[in-house]
């Protein structure tokens, strides 16, 4: 059951925004319902309420007549494909409430659609897809309804590649995964075979059906492949990598998968070569504690290496913009990813469950030991930052891009723009078990009512 409680309580404030729409609907649901319904189910989810007309200061309870015909109504037309292309509501999600004496409303509870049943579209006509960006909900763009198409879809990095061969591939890339990977597994006879045949043992070259060649899939050209092949079948293929730290204008260390380079910038080598600039990154951010520990390091190191891996991992290659980047900052770091998560936030940050857009690349990764158990790799984020005392992690994502930012400061060193005065005010706050009071503040701090105010 949704919050009905907050909603009816609210139900004259209320203001229309991302998962909140009123509506006018006196004897039916107006047609636009169902724009807001297609919208809802393909962003965010969100809470239609029917009888109620948006005001400026105060809404205005307008009610609805018969509303169990009206409710009647909805639910035949969501079991109606020519009406609506998936309907996931139940019984509790759409509820009759009267708000005031003989003025009953309808609140209906739209929950995002898992990928696979994306995109919702209206009027047995995907052209008429609708996403909620604001207040409004608005027709989907030809080139995202061919994201959502591969959202629904993923790991395409699967899928064969016709004439694409080991001689696309980095033979160094090759040699030096095998080397790792035999280490990790020496049971499994891998130094007895030579790279074509070991990729062909891990699945990531296969005999193409149609022309009874052994072909690489696009996962093993993205982890392995030469630059230049792989921006055949990637055009805009890019990863950097920015050392911001200091008071640089620019950056005082890069890595760029165009610029010149003694090794093939693929994913392999561009992973190994950032590693290590996060690793020495970590090694040299902890002091060390009362038994000459460097406090954290460890913890650091699997959050970076996380993220990093996440990174690449789950980014959506077929997207010419944003690339991935790599930003180190003092005290903080950014990782970006074109693409979408393919699981919430919240299921992230809960961990047990994963849903990589590359599993090929995501195989590659937990054979090298990168990335040994999906699903926790978002836990193990949060978990550093509050076990040290940082600034909690921060993820956005929408269709186009996935950023993810891991501090290792806390809240309020990573502010560092207050004043003396300011940072003490904050940190008061912050380590308060609660709320805390102004006057206990000004006390605490021994400044005046104007210094804290401000």
């Amino acid at each position: 059951m949704f919050n009905l409680e907050f909603i009816v309580n609210n139900i004259k404030t209320i203001k229309e925004k991302y998962n909140y729409e009123l509506k006018k609907a006196s004897n039916a649901a107006p047609k636009s319902f169902w724009e807001t319904y297609s919208s809802f189910s393909n962003t965010k989810g969100g809470y239609i309420v029917l009888g109620v007309e948006e005001g400026k200061i105060e809404n205005k309870i307008l009610g609805v007549n018969n509303p169990e015909k009206i409710v009647s109504d909805l639910w035949n037309q969501l079991s109606n494909k020519n009406k609506v292309s998936t309907n996931s509501l139940t019984y509790d999600d759409i509820i009759i409430v009267e708000i005031e004496k003989d003025i009953p409303i309808i609140i209906v509870n739209v929950k995002e659609e898992p990928w696979n049943k994306k995109p919702v579209y209206i009027n047995n006509d995907i052209r008429r897809t609708y996403i909620r960006t604001g207040d409004g909900d608005r027709l989907m763009k030809d080139d995202e309804l061919t994201i959502i198409a591969r959202n629904s879809h993923p790991n395409v990095d699967s899928l064969i590649l016709d004439n694409f061969s080991i001689e696309d591939l980095d033979f160094v890339s090759i040699t030096s995964f095998k080397e790792k990977v035999t280490v990790r597994y020496p049971n499994n006879g891998y130094e007895n075979l030579n790279p074509e045949e070991f990729l062909q043992e891990i699945g990531i070259m296969r005999k193409n059906r149609s022309n009874d060649k052994i072909n690489a899939t696009r996962g093993a050209l993205l982890f392995f492949g030469k630059y230049n092949s792989i921006r055949e079948v990637y055009p805009s293929f890019h990863m950097d990598y920015f050392n911001r730290r200091g008071n640089n204008e620019r950056w005082i260390y890069r890595v760029a998968a165009d610029e010149p380079a003694s090794v093939q910038m693929n994913i392999y080598n561009f992973y190994n070569i950032v590693s290590e600039k996060l690793n020495s990154l970590s090694y040299n951010e902890f002091k060390l504690d009362k038994d000459n520990i460097r406090k954290g390091n460890n913890q650091f190191s699997e959050a970076i290496r996380e993220a990093f891996v996440n990174t690449l991992a789950h980014a959506d290659y077929d997207l010419g913009s944003p690339s991935i980047k790599i930003e180190v900052f003092d005290g903080w770091m950014r990782f970006i990813n074109p693409g979408t998560m393919l699981i919430s936030i919240d299921e992230f940050v809960q961990g047990g469950y994963s849903k990589p857009r590359n599993e090929i690349i995501m195989k590659l990764f937990r054979l090298l030991g990168a990335s040994e158990r999906q699903g926790f790799g978002g836990p193990q984020i949060f978990k550093f930052a509050k076990s040290n005392d940082y600034r909690i992690p921060e993820i956005y994502t929408n269709l186009e891009f996935t950023e993810l930012k891991l501090w290792h400061i806390d809240l309020v060193e990573s502010y560092p723009e207050l004043t003396n005065e300011e940072r003490k005010v904050f940190e008061c706050i912050v380590k308060a078990s609660g709320p805390i009071a102004k006057r206990e503040i000004q006390e605490t701090l021994n400044l005046s009512e104007y210094k804290v105010r401000k």
